[in-house]
């Protein structure tokens, strides 16, 4: 029996049509979208980073963190120095970048060795350019491993068990091997020893307000410069913070100075709106020295108040005892400071 030939319609007809013309259209935008290539693809396909040079800087001219990167006795280079900017810093340190760019980086060289002294050892080296000593002491502060010793290297300075972290100047170098061994603690030493004379010494030294958290009960290696964002209040930045134990058990104190008295105290309203705003209540069934006030929410506690230039606190107490026992003593600090 012969096929019946099925008749196409009108209105099927210029569907088709339809989908021709879309699909025309479709490839044509592909076509000058591979016209306009990521040029960050291009450098990917050439090899990976930009070596030696930093990105988007007007006149660009080799990265002057890659010239402090030495090449050291027993650190056998695997490869010419790679070098990052704001724009690209991801790229390196997927995950990690907005902590630097919260503490104003300016550019990133890091290049990788064998140690053949720790059996072929990858160690890869990281100088960072931070603009101020803060800013390096900020990053620093922020990734300290809870119990790391300090060593005499840099203005601070950490050992883990594969790697070294340090400052120097507005710099902030990571030093990391992919084991941890005896051995490479040694070699680590001495290739920072090279970095640190091949840098500028300026402008290191102990971070400018870490004096101002009282010692006694401190946590040493709980001390922080937080760059922004505070506690998760936008624009509170640079502020310090150490934890403690104290009567009534642990909390964490703050202190930030800031130019005249009026803004320390234009913070501190604005903190104190941040706590009830997140569902903190005044604790009216105490009565504080003058100047204090408990705010809980739970089993946590604040307390902020202002002296001269300096808004200060307690920041997520166990009790309201240890708020007020941790306030009072950083009041007592704070006392006859500018």
């Amino acid at each position: 029996m012969a096929r019946r030939k099925t008749r196409v319609g009108v209105k099927e007809r210029l569907a088709g049509y339809g989908i021709l013309a879309v699909l025309g259209v479709i490839t044509v935008w592909l076509l000058l979208q591979q016209a306009q290539f990521n040029p960050a693809v291009t450098v990917a396909l050439r090899g990976g980073g930009l070596q030696g040079r930093t990105p988007g800087v007007a006149g660009s001219s080799p990265a002057a963190t890659a010239s402090l990167i030495p090449e050291v006795p027993g650190f056998t280079p695997k490869g010419p120095a790679q070098s990052f900017g704001p724009e690209n810093l991801s790229d390196k340190i997927n995950g990690k970048a907005e902590l630097y760019l919260s503490a104003g980086f300016k550019e990133m060289s890091a290049r990788s060795f064998t140690l053949a002294e720790a059996g072929q050892a990858h160690v890869e080296i990281f100088v960072y350019d931070m603009g101020s000593a803060t800013n390096a002491y900020a990053v620093f502060s922020a990734q300290r491993r809870p119990g790391s010793p300090d060593l005499p290297l840099g203005a601070q300075a950490y050992a883990t068990a594969n790697a070294l972290f340090f400052t120097q100047a507005r710099f902030y170098v990571e030093m990391v091997a992919d084991r941890g061994e005896a051995a490479l603690q040694g070699p680590l030493k001495a290739y920072a020893a090279a970095l640190v004379a091949g840098m500028p010494s300026e402008g290191s030294g102990a971070p400018p307000t870490a004096g101002l958290l009282p010692p006694e009960g401190l946590s040493a290696d709980s001390v922080r410069l937080s760059a922004a964002d505070t506690f998760g209040l936008e624009g509170f930045n640079q502020v310090y913070t150490g934890e403690y134990a104290v009567k009534g058990g642990t909390a964490t104190a703050f202190v930030a100075q800031r130019d005249t008295p009026a803004q320390a105290e234009a913070e501190a309203r604005r903190y104190r709106e941040f706590l009830t705003a997140n569902g903190y209540r005044q604790i009216d069934s105490l009565a504080p020295p003058a100047g204090l006030e408990v705010f809980a929410l739970d089993d946590s506690h604040e307390i902020v108040f202002v002296q001269g230039r300096t808004v200060a606190g307690v920041h997520d107490a166990a009790s309201p005892e240890a708020a007020l026992a941790l306030a009072e003593k950083l009041r007592t600090a704070l006392k006859g400071k500018p």
